[in-house]
């Protein structure tokens, strides 16, 4: 009886033993741990940035009232001034699919130096444009983390010029002026906080009259439109919240 029950539990060892090699030869059903993805970036969400870039102010002056029927200046040139512009800016996107809808506000100092012209009357007009700013909707397109995009709206400009002659000097509109401005960019989403873009806008303001007496053959009136308008191409760099 012993030896019965010596064979079986030798036997049923040996089973379990060849039953335990032939489930190590099996393939390993573990499941592999997940890899976390990293969240889809989305361009919904408020915005602040600076921007910086090359700007150019262009002065076109019409000529205006006469003096002893003659035109007091007889043509007058467009001035142009290339500089800088630097300025802070905000605003918020909202996306549909790969629509981008937003509104965005800013704000620049100019940095072009004075324009001046010298009239036959020998008065110097002078024109000088100190800082401007924009309210403005934008549309774009997504491509993941880069849009293209278009945008316009109410521009705003601080805008002086004086006319100064031989014992006397004019403010001629030292105000702040309404217009418009249109322009398209590229943005690029480094992180998804930090995105980097240039843009380039065309602004242009309301039009202006100065009038104001001088002595030439004679008492009259010179007068004289001025159309204000601006480029600017600038880099801007964006924190997204």
């Amino acid at each position: 009886m012993s030896t019965l029950h010596t064979g079986f539990a030798a036997g049923l060892a040996f089973a379990m033993f060849s039953i335990a090699a032939q489930a190590a030869d099996l393939p390993s059903r573990r499941i592999a741990p997940a890899i976390p993805m990293p969240p889809a970036f989305t361009w919904t969400g408020f915005y602040v940035g600076a921007q910086a870039g090359w700007a150019q102010t262009r002065t076109e002056l019409t000529p205006g009232a006469a003096i002893a029927g003659q035109a007091a200046v007889a043509s007058l040139p467009s001035l142009n001034r290339d500089g800088a512009t630097v300025g802070l800016l905000a605003g918020y996107n909202y996306q549909i699919g790969q629509l981008v809808l937003g509104g965005e506000i800013d704000g620049a100092a100019l940095i072009t130096g004075k324009q001046r012209f010298t009239a036959l009357t020998g008065d110097f007009i002078t024109a000088h444009t100190n800082w401007v700013g924009s309210a403005r909707l934008r549309v774009g397109y997504a491509f993941d983390r880069f849009m293209i995009y278009a945008t316009g709206g109410l521009a705003l400009a601080a805008a002086k010029s004086t006319v100064t002659g031989t014992g006397y000097s004019y403010g001629a509109g030292d105000s702040t002026r309404l217009g418009w401005t249109l322009g398209a960019g590229a943005e690029y989403a480094i992180t998804n906080n930090w995105i980097a873009g240039l843009e380039y806008r065309y602004s242009q303001f309301e039009e202006d009259t100065y009038t104001y007496p001088v002595g030439v053959g004679g008492l009259g009136i010179v007068g004289f439109k001025q159309q204000l308008s601006t480029n600017q191409v600038v880099g801007r760099l964006l924190y997204k919240f």
